[in-house]
């Protein structure tokens, strides 16, 4: 009973999974309103924090990025909004690592952001209730998958950990990677990550200093996601320019 309750659960988390971890933010910005000096005591050194928050995020798009120009269309990681979809179940490259590196690289750039905060218990509640939410979206995935491939699911999984990457079992893809699948899908994730931080930069500021403002860097960055938003959602919806026009898979030896 407690597994098809996760399930239920997971079954509304998911179809909101893109949005309701933005819910943090205001929290975030609560946070952010106890402090009244830089980390430090230096902007300088809040800056050098802020940034290697911001390449941990960074980080934790790659792996999605990496994931998908590896995935091929109808299997687990192109799952919609409406429910589950499966044709096939990823099982090679960043999903002989782990079976969820997209939650993974999700988990990273949620706890990047949480630690821009400079609150540690704040990034700890704050990645618990992540893990717990992701927890039950995986549950209900994993049903889903188990129950459409049966026993090759279970034996995939039996050998491959659910988040933690193992990177010893390793496995080359059969397909190759996608430049432009990996920015179709994810180019949203690198835009949210700048703009998340620079509403985080611009409370910081008014919290410490009494004005709204943002720093250049952050400015710069802000400009040149939005911009590429723009390039690559048109790319994306009236061109075919991030569309595969010949078959991906490699050819065997």
């Amino acid at each position: 009973m407690l597994q098809k309750e996760m399930c239920r659960q997971g079954q509304f988390l998911f179809r909101y999974r893109s949005y309701l971890p933005l819910l943090l933010v205001p929290f975030g910005i609560w946070q952010l309103s106890f402090y009244d000096v830089y980390v430090g005591g230096s902007h300088s050194a809040d800056k050098v924090w802020d940034f290697a928050c911001f390449g941990l995020a960074l980080s934790g798009s790659l792996i999605r990025f990496l994931s998908a120009g590896y995935a091929q269309s109808g299997t687990s990681g192109r799952n919609t909004s409406a429910g589950q979809v499966a044709d096939a179940v990823n099982t090679k490259g960043m999903y002989s690592l782990c079976r969820h590196p997209l939650y993974l690289g999700n988990l990273i750039m949620y706890t990047a952001a949480l630690l821009f905060t400079k609150s540690p218990w704040f990034a700890a509640a704050g990645a618990l209730a992540l893990f717990i939410y992701y927890e039950r979206i995986i549950a209900t995935e994993e049903s889903y998958l188990e129950g459409k491939f049966g026993d090759a699911y279970r034996t995939w999984s039996a050998t491959t950990p659910c988040l933690i990457p193992r990177f010893r079992r390793w496995t080359k893809p059969a397909m190759k990677f996608s430049v432009k699948t990996g920015l179709r899908s994810e180019f949203y994730s690198v835009v949210a990550i700048v703009v998340v931080f620079y509403i985080l930069d611009v409370f910081e500021h008014f919290f410490v200093e009494g004005k709204f403002r943002a720093d250049l860097e952050w400015n710069v960055l802000l400009a040149v996601s939005v911009t590429a938003f723009f390039v690559l959602r048109y790319m994306r919806k009236h061109t075919r320019l991030l569309e595969e026009s010949a078959p991906r898979f490699e050819a065997q030896a």
